[in-house]
């Protein structure tokens, strides 16, 4: 079911309930439905079960509502003269153009005390008449009040106002009523204002409440206003005060804020913090009382200013002030009241040395950071051990080191592993500092939310020369406006808590965070600043995602790339060392062919001149001419004189350069090979004369 419907379904129910019990008060009908959780038959059965209860007639067994019904439908009932006398109830008039309900035929007048009230038939409900009178008989509430220790009973009938309520407690204590706070009605609902009604807070028969009283007897209260507007008691319950306090020994003024609903006691638990001074030994001036359980809105102060001052009680004038204790307030009262103040005093002071140390001055015996500490880390691990001697244990893990080496443990790093940088500025002479250290740095829950979650680094500016060392280094890392900002912040503004982080590689401060906070509002602060930079760092992480995987990409690319290099520029060695091998093998295969002509060209030299010279045709000797057919066709003729040797014939061939050993030399008939033959054998006992054809062939 939207939200849309809901509403429209409660107007509904609201309008049926208002028709069926003819209450017109809005917030009457409003707190009817809310305590039944809007179920209408219920609210309309409470609503009738009280009037019912308060208004029936129980005269023994004879007794009767009334036989019939009026015009409208609704049962007549009893006259209220039928109610005895001694129960001193007053006769209430009937209220007329009050909504009445048209009930359903089912409720007969038969019904007894004992059974169910009326209940409406559902078909009739929107349609009920808005007019008709509607009788209703008040009822007596029986109001036990505490104050001072002691009970006063008041009977008072629920027609009455607050108002009228406090005029008998007025009247009977002899005190203002602008001066009386009563305390202890249902929690449930929005406090009730002197005008209110006490019908509408449907209260039980019997109520207990408590009376303050915020001024001494005679001594009428203050108006609290804020900017000319008077404010109501919930109202200032909620407001800050800021309440300057001057030491009047000392000669200092504190700047304090506090919440409405802080006690006096509260603040004189701050003053001791900060003075040192117990509760008991604070004379104080401004006070519109001397109550310490009293609240802040409740006692008169102005808002949202007060000036207060106070000076130290020598012990003689204590010890008297204790033997006397409370006569002042309340002569009435028993001497065993002021002891049960002591007491209870003696036990909240023991409280405040609980919370504060059993003895704050020891807390400030030494600094927090000398300054004659140069090293950073030195300093940092003295101001961590210092913070632990006045505060406990239980504190931040502060970072020792640079501030700088702390913004890289924070930020240089993965995205998804960064964190926030918290740095926590200390100053002693601050009022605030105490109080912060000791109720919030020190609380679990802070404590673990910023381990968790941020870097911490701390420093304390209380000396000048620390003072300039952390400006020096705020000015480089954050610029001047923070550095300006640090310089020039009051003193009593102080601690600061700077939330710093990185957005888009820029290292910023975020929020500055003031010692005057409470703890749920520096929680609350520290809680949005890391849900703005988680918000923030899923951004970084996805960008760091994407640079990683483009960074990748580059890189495969590279690779790839780089292997593509290596290849080409092994096959282009490959390729240029077989062209230099080719070429050496030709350059080789040259130098051996040109040996190889060179040593065929002395051969060729050697056997020229062994060869013998050719005869003439006309020579008396017997020639032999030789027809030579050479393997390139050619047809080669040479004379030989017939005496010559075969081995001549084989010389000449040489010398042409066609070798035995490569060669054969052939006849042609008989077919024989002539370098098988004897070399010594002439040619004309080989029978080549006088004439010859010869075929050279190579082997």
């Amino acid at each position: 079911m939207t939200s849309t419907t809901m509403a429209a379904n409660r107007d509904e129910i609201l309008a049926n309930f208002q028709a069926c019990t003819g209450i017109v008060d809005f917030m009457e009908c409003l707190a009817h439905l809310e305590q039944n959780d809007w179920n209408l038959t219920g609210a309309i059965n409470s609503v009738f079960s009280a009037q019912g209860d308060g208004g029936s007639s129980s005269s023994g067994g004879g007794g009767s509502r009334g036989g019939g019904q009026d015009e409208s439908g609704i049962q007549g009932r009893s006259a209220f003269s039928e109610i005895p006398m001694d129960a001193q109830e007053p006769v209430v008039e009937d209220i007329d153009s009050v909504a009445q309900p048209t009930f359903s035929d089912t409720a007969g007048p038969s019904s007894g005390p004992s059974s169910s009230p009326f209940i409406p038939s559902p078909v009739t409900l929107s349609s009920a008449p808005s007019s008709s009178a509607f009788i209703r008989r008040p009822r007596f509430i029986q109001f036990s009040i505490k104050h001072r220790g002691k009970v006063i009973t008041l009977s008072v009938t629920d027609e009455h106002k607050v108002d009228h309520l406090k005029d008998l407690l007025s009247k009977q204590l002899n005190i203002p009523k602008i001066a009386l706070y009563l305390s202890g009605w249902d929690n449930r609902a929005a406090l009730p204002s002197d005008e209110t009604t006490l019908s509408t807070l449907h209260l039980p028969a019997e109520v207990s409440l408590t009376l303050s009283t915020p001024t001494v007897e005679g001594e009428a209260l203050q108006p609290c206003s804020s900017n000319g507007d008077e404010l109501s008691f919930p109202e200032r319950l909620m407001r800050h005060t800021e309440l300057v306090i001057t030491d009047m020994d000392e000669n200092t003024v504190y700047n304090l804020r506090y919440e409405g609903c802080k006690t006096i006691l509260d603040v004189k638990q701050g003053i001791f913090a900060l003075t040192n001074v117990q509760p008991r030994r604070q004379e104080w001036i401004g006070w519109p009382n001397d109550m310490d359980t009293l609240t802040l809105a409740a006692s008169g102060i102005d808002f949202p200013r007060h000036i207060l001052s106070f000076k130290r009680l020598p012990a003689d004038e204590q010890q008297n002030n204790r033997s006397q204790g409370g006569a002042s307030v309340d002569a009435g009262n028993d001497s065993s009241d002021s002891d049960e103040y002591d007491d209870a005093q003696e036990v909240m002071d023991l409280d405040d040395h609980a919370m504060f140390g059993s003895d704050s001055s020891s807390h400030r015996d030494g600094p927090l950071l000398p300054d004659n500490l140069e090293d950073a880390t030195e300093s940092l691990i003295h101001f961590s051990q210092e913070f632990s001697g006045r505060y406990g244990n239980t504190h931040p893990n502060f970072y020792m080191g640079p501030l700088e080496d702390a913004i890289k443990e924070a930020f240089n790093v993965p995205a998804k592993d960064r964190k926030l940088l918290a740095v926590y500025v200390h100053h002693d002479k601050s009022v605030q500092s105490n109080v912060f250290c000791s109720q919030l740095m020190c609380s679990d829950s802070i404590v673990n939310f910023l381990n968790q979650n941020f870097v911490t680094w701390a420093w304390d500016m209380t000396s000048p020369k620390n003072r300039e060392r952390l400006l020096t280094v705020c000015t480089k890392i954050f610029g001047s406006v923070t550095a300006s900002t640090l310089k020039n912040l009051q003193q009593d503004k102080f601690p600061l808590l700077l939330l710093v982080m990185r957005i888009r590689s820029n290292t910023e401060v975020f929020s500055v965070l003031q010692g005057n906070l409470s703890l749920d509002e520096l929680m609350t602060s520290l809680i949005q600043a890391v849900d703005f930079f988680t918000e923030q760092q899923q951004a970084d992480v996805v960008q760091e995602e994407e640079r990683r995987a483009s960074l990748m990409l580059k890189l495969e690319q590279d690779q790839a790339y780089q292997e593509s290099l290596i290849a080409d520029r092994a096959k282009q060695e490959e390729k240029e060392r077989q062209e230099r091998e080719e070429g050496e093998r030709i350059m080789r295969e040259q130098q051996e062919e040109q040996m190889k002509k060179a040593e065929e060209e002395a051969i060729r030299l050697s056997l020229e001149q062994q060869l013998a010279d050719e005869p003439d045709e006309g020579s008396d000797l017997p020639i032999s001419t030789l027809r030579m057919r050479l393997p390139t066709g050619e047809t080669m003729t040479r004379r030989f004189l017939a005496s010559e040797k075969l081995q001549m014939v084989l010389v000449f061939l040489g010398s042409k350069g066609y070798h035995s050993d490569t060669h054969k030399i052939l006849t042609t008939w008989p077919k024989r090979d002539l370098t098988s033959e004897d070399g010594h054998q002439n040619l004309q006992q080989l029978g080549l004369c006088p004439q010859e054809t010869l075929f050279v062939e190579e082997r």
